[in-house]
């Protein structure tokens, strides 16, 4: 409720005072974006299932000498026409079922139990005084980005709320710092509230990069930097090492690229090392993860890890060659010793007569034999001798006026089942309909298949229809047939 009453008194308090300022050129703008779903189910419910949401931001920026923008985006608004719910909406009649499973779009009470601003600031980029540099200054919830190892921007965006400055410049020197505060969760599951403050640095000096970042947050501290100089033509180095105050915890990533190997022309290496204290795991660090749930940070990919890796590559007839090598012991969440890892593997890519063709083979041991807690996963053991062998095809396939792309990927295992996947896609008009877009999808593992088939066309009044079938293909799309309707207005 706080937040609500302090952005929307920011906003009012702006747009008061616009009048007797210099008379500035005010833009209100922002995005409203909805997608509605329907998917079939059983009779009782009609014989179908729906579910929709509605997003929200609004923006104001001031020119003419004013450069503010002030911010506000609202949670989204969902709602399920059609299943029941467990919290229906203010407006719902709960007592007479007017509303099918009591929770509709409208009538709804728009306030604190409905719309709920998510995030919300005012953010302005100019001097402090006549004649200074110009910086940018927010207000409100903050988006700190300081390091991928203690501030990573998805783990900070509208998380914090306070001051920041950034873009601050001392000669080669650009400085930014935050103030402010947050709520999270403790051991004991309680919500706590701490002062979070920072400060960063980046500097380029004589051909050399450098970055360094401390954060407190309550009273523990992380500290994070890297360096980037290429000591002699041709080789590059880079080296990033972060501490985890609260843990009592260390990272240390060194990378070192070189550009041509001498004595083999057109040869380019890569050497690394890598030691992560499992126990490393700064509240604010990267957790991304892709669409599928993997790990896609650099914490999370090497945690518990310590050893070395390399690589060279070349290219020999058009064929590009990549050869890799990577030995590391690994430790689980007590920092107790669990095994080792040893990986070596090649891959070739090239095209002929319109092909792509990409093969690979990769082999590991291991003596990870046990299963083993790391941050907050459990891994499972490993074998002990795994080969892979990959294969991947591409080809686009003219079909009267239109050109098929297809895909064919191949994936054997020692240990486990082949895998086989297929994909094609493409885009035609018809006589009513332009861009219209097809593609399929297929995979064939443990003798299951699993398909997709989607159908999507954007109409020229802007809504966006996507029709798809799945059988078990993806996350994102429920089983069964499925019609997704959904337009995006800016302003």
């Amino acid at each position: 409720m706080r937040r609500i009453v302090a952005a929307l008194a920011a906003i009012m308090a702006i747009a008061i005072a616009a009048p007797v300022w210099a008379a500035p050129t005010i833009d209100l703008g922002g995005s409203l974006e909805t997608t509605f779903q329907v998917t079939p189910e059983n009779a009782a419910n009609v014989g179908i299932s729906a579910t929709s949401d509605l997003r929200l931001n609004l923006s104001m920026e001031m020119a003419g000498g004013q450069q503010i923008r002030a911010f506000v985006g609202f949670e989204p608004v969902n709602y399920a026409p059609f299943g029941e719910s467990q919290s229906p909406n203010p407006g719902s009649d709960v007592e007479k079922s007017g509303n099918m499973d009591k929770k509709a779009l409208t009538p709804v009470t728009l306030g604190a139990a409905q719309l709920t601003i998510e995030k919300a600031y005012l953010e302005t980029t100019g001097p402090f005084l006549a004649g200074g540099q110009d910086v940018t200054t927010r207000f409100g919830d903050l988006a700190v980005d300081y390091s991928p190892y203690i501030a990573h921007v998805s783990e900070t965006d509208g998380v914090i709320e306070g001051a920041q400055v950034s873009g601050v410049r001392f000669g080669p020197v650009e400085l930014g710092a935050f103030y402010g505060w947050a709520t999270h969760q403790d051991a004991e599951e309680k919500n706590v509230r701490h002062i979070d403050r920072g400060i960063a640095a980046k500097a380029d000096v004589q051909g050399i990069s450098l970055t360094g970042a401390a954060l407190k947050t309550g009273d523990d501290m992380a500290l994070a930097g890297t360096v980037q100089f290429a000591p002699v033509p041709g080789v590059d180095l880079t080296g990033a090492a972060a501490w985890d105050g609260a843990n009592e915890a260390s990272a240390v990533k060194v990378e070192a690229g070189i550009a041509e190997i001498p004595m083999l022309p057109d040869v380019s290496a890569k050497l690394g090392f890598r030691n992560f204290d499992p126990k490393f795991n700064p509240l604010y660090r990267d957790d991304r993860k892709d669409d599928d749930g993997n790990d896609i940070n650099v914490v999370d990919l090497n945690a518990g890890k310590r050893g070395v890796n390399g690589e060279v590559a070349t290219t020999i007839s058009g064929v590009k060659l990549i050869g890799t090598a990577d030995w590391h012991e690994q430790r689980n969440a007590d920092r107790q010793f669990v095994g080792e890892r040893k990986t070596v593997g090649a891959t070739a890519a090239t095209q002929y007569a319109g092909l792509d063709i990409e093969a690979g083979v990769k082999t590991m041991w291991s003596t990870v034999n046990a299963d083993y807690a790391i941050l907050d996963r459990q891994e499972k053991a490993d074998p002990e001798k795994e080969t892979t062998v990959t294969l991947g095809l591409g080809y686009d396939i003219p079909v009267g006026p239109v050109l098929v792309n297809t895909e064919y990927d191949l994936t054997m295992s020692s240990i486990k089942s082949t895998v086989h996947e297929l994909a094609a896609s493409t885009t035609f008009d018809s006589p009513m309909l332009s861009g219209i877009g097809l593609s399929g999808n297929l995979k064939w593992a443990e003798g299951n298949a699993t398909y997709i088939g989607k159908a999507e066309y954007t109409a020229p009044n802007g809504i966006q229809f996507v029709a798809s079938y799945d059988k078990g293909y993806s996350d994102t799309r429920p089983d069964g047939f499925c019609l997704t309707a959904g337009m995006k207005v800016e302003f």
